[in-house]
């Protein structure tokens, strides 16, 4: 059995190849395999855009590795930010004129509320360098957490929470040997699913840090499936 673990946006989802890409991977699944989706996007914002497409997940690791959810989304881990910690970083968002809006992330639902469990902490930037100094402050300031840019949010999670450590405590779950794991990605947030003995791959249009860590690149997910089905991966 084997399990490939894709990011989603840009990567499974795409204009161009998302349904084609559903259609191998169901295959894939139908043949035994497991498929899983690691995001960063918040569990709700992920739900919305695959619901209603037959896409046959097997789990969803959600929040850069932060949260891991069941075919029947059952939460099966999750590894949250202290909660004094979290609510001081709240403040320091809510007080930043270089973010226009920001949530907390409970690991189901995003919200305001301080009282909430913070599985993550996002803040939509207005000033990509501001947004800069504001994560380095934020990381530097609290040891307990780590973060970094997309293309319009500043994304903290706990510490030791990246996509590669997602991973590989889903493996620990199903007693799956790494060497049986297939990754790809395209973004600086895909780069730790490289980190392990993973067969990671990237997209043809991934960040060079990426591609320098990968065994090569595709330009679809669908591409990928392929090459693990008839076995020309080694």
């Amino acid at each position: 059995m084997k399990l490939l673990a894709t990011d989603f946006d840009n990567t499974l989802f795409n204009k161009k190849d998302y349904h084609k890409n559903i259609k191998y991977i169901n295959k894939f699944v139908d043949e035994g395999n497991l498929f899983v989706i690691v995001t960063g996007r918040y569990f709700d914002s992920l739900l919305k855009d695959i619901e209603g497409l037959n896409l046959k997940y097997s789990y969803l690791i959600c929040n850069d590795g932060g949260i891991i959810f069941d075919r029947n989304l059952n939460i099966l881990y999750r590894k949250d930010i202290p909660h004094n910690i979290a609510n001081e970083i709240a403040d320091i968002y809510n007080n930043s004129s270089c973010l226009s809006d920001w949530y907390i992330d409970t690991g189901t639902a995003i919200t305001k509320d301080k009282t909430a469990t913070v599985n993550g902490l996002i803040g939509r930037f207005n000033d990509v360098e501001k947004a800069k100094k504001l994560l380095s402050e934020i990381k530097e300031k609290y040891k307990e957490v780590d973060g970094y840019l997309s293309d319009k949010w500043i994304n903290v999670t706990e510490k030791t929470v990246n996509k590669g450590s997602g991973i590989k405590e889903l493996l620990y779950i199903l007693k799956i040997n790494e060497s049986n794991v297939y990754t790809i990605g395209d973004d600086v947030n895909d780069i730790s699913m490289s980190d392990y003995n993973f067969n990671s791959y990237s997209m043809s249009n991934s960040i060079i840090e990426l591609k320098s860590k990968t065994m090569r690149s595709y330009n679809s997910v669908y591409e990928l499936v392929m090459d693990i089905l008839k076995d020309g991966l080694k």
